[in-house]
């Protein structure tokens, strides 16, 4: 995989290409972990498993620093990308690199602002039975809360309630560890080994309904070119209990991981966003954050001016045989259900920086609504897809949100029964 690795030099940033091919191992650690926002615990754990581990200074964790106020450059609206932390600068290099102690709470900088941000994503799919599922976390350090939990569904649902089984709750206390701990909500995660395996496991007695978990990388974190966020393919496996009914766990599924970074609920003028990714076999997966193109015409029309242009894709990669390649461009087309809204049918063509194009479509298997931030509706939907000059079938999610602007006028465009 081609990334960028920061060297610091005092407040300057020097560039090394680092090309990581597959099956390069990190460091494990031992299973107490550190406590959060700890940073000297961390860096001695990481040191004693590896021997060889260095990490940076706490002030110069960032990977984009800048000698500006933080808040000013985080919570600024960018007119070019029109979503959050995904700026223009830099674009061009696709990838940096996450480090072993990113996959703990970061210390918080001074002064850091109520939203504050660091997420954690994992899930699993179990297609011929129509089975999704998100385990998702929303940290805010600077307030030591945490926002989430566990959605199970099947099926077209109406609503999040309506799903097989969730338990999402706004307020639980922030574990000192979130690589070696149990919710609020019952659901334990554990790092095996960072950046490459974890353990999940979840018990509630009274609806007959529990999960054994492994989750381990078929590839590198794909890590933004900016910083703070990583997207990776992850082969699962274990056992699912649904309302008393048993389920094998033999497939694949993308982790998320976001740090360091403001992320505000602030309500956006921007088309819907289709988060996606896909996973076909240990050797091909893809990924790419992307609004329609405009010239399908889609049903939010000529609002929105900039977005659905020339930069629809904020982000992407493709991995195949062991390399990650950066997504230069998307184009990228979506069929909506009997709502408007919810997608049902996909059609991109990803170009990728090793000169190829990559046409891959999708259609729903399963979905639901999930209010993921109140001011701010998302459809998590179960995606087949199919990828030309590819025999195998591969499953993922996308995770469509939209905000009011967009909504409404599409609601409108929607005849109603």
């Amino acid at each position: 995989m081609l990334a960028i690795e920061k060297n610091w030099n005092n407040s300057a940033a020097a560039l090394q290409v680092v090309v990581f091919k597959r099956g390069a191992s990190a460091p494990a650690v031992s299973d107490s972990g550190p406590r959060a926002r700890n940073h000297q615990d961390m860096v001695d754990k990481c040191r004693a498993s590896s021997g060889t581990f260095q990490p940076p200074p706490v002030s110069r964790l960032r990977i984009h620093m800048v000698k500006e106020s933080m808040m000013a450059k985080e919570m600024k609206v960018s007119s070019d990308i029109g979503y959050q932390n995904y700026s223009a600068e830099g674009r061009e290099n696709h990838f940096s690199v996450m480090r072993p102690e990113e996959e703990w709470i970061q210390p918080v900088p001074e002064g850091a602002h109520y939203e504050w941000t660091e997420t954690s994503m994992f899930g699993f799919n179990i297609p011929e039975h129509g089975i999704d599922c998100i385990i998702y976390y929303w940290h805010h350090p600077a307030l030591s809360v945490t926002y989430g939990g566990l959605i199970i569904w099947r099926g077209q649902n109406g609503n999040q309630v309506a799903c097989d089984y969730s338990d999402y709750r706004s307020v639980m206390p922030l574990p000192d560890d979130i690589t070696n701990c149990t919710y609020a909500n019952g659901v334990t995660v554990r790092m095996i080994k960072p950046l490459e395996e974890f353990h999940i496991t979840f018990d509630d007695p009274p609806y007959e309904t529990s999960l054994d978990l492994h989750l381990k990388a078929i590839m590198p974190p794909a890590c933004r070119y900016n910083g703070g966020h990583i997207t990776q393919a992850m082969k699962t496996s274990g056992e699912l209990v649904l309302s008393g009914e048993r389920f094998k766990i033999d497939g694949y599924h993308t982790r998320d991981r976001s740090w360091n970074e403001a992320r505000s609920e602030v309500i956006r003028k921007t088309p819907p966003l289709n988060w996606t990714v896909g996973v076909f076999d240990d050797d091909f997966a893809f990924h790419h954050c992307s609004f329609d193109s405009r010239r399908y015409h889609p049903e939010w029309g000529d609002n929105f001016s900039g977005n659905g242009d020339d930069n629809n894709c904020l982000w992407g990669y493709i991995y195949e045989n062991g390399e990650t390649h950066g997504v230069a461009h998307v184009d990228q087309q979506t069929t909506r259900g009997p709502d408007g809204i919810a997608p049902m049918a996909v059609r991109t063509v990803i170009t990728a920086t090793n000169g190829r194009d990559y046409v891959i479509t999708g259609k729903a298997i399963s979905s639901t609504p999930v209010m993921a931030w109140p001011n701010m509706a998302a459809h998590f939907v179960l995606f087949e897809w199919e990828c030309e000059g590819r025999k195998a079938k591969g499953h993922g999610d996308i995770q469509m949100v939209i905000y009011r602007d967009a909504y409404r006028m599409m609601d409108k465009a929607t005849p109603k029964q």
